[in-house]
């Protein structure tokens, strides 16, 4: 199957690698500061009780 890929194949699956890295990455970084977010209102929440 590789065997058959043109350079225009690879560079497209380089291109989707670089994609897909830069989108998970995104995605980690808000579900983190998503987290950070709920920590904080739960902590001022215990505070305020």
């Amino acid at each position: 199957m590789f065997e058959e890929w043109g350079a225009i194949e690879w560079f497209l699956l380089l291109v989707n690698i670089i994609a897909v890295t830069i989108a998970a990455r995104f995605l980690i970084w808000k579900i983190r500061k998503k987290f950070e977010e709920v920590e904080k209102r739960q902590k001022h929440s215990i505070r305020t009780k």
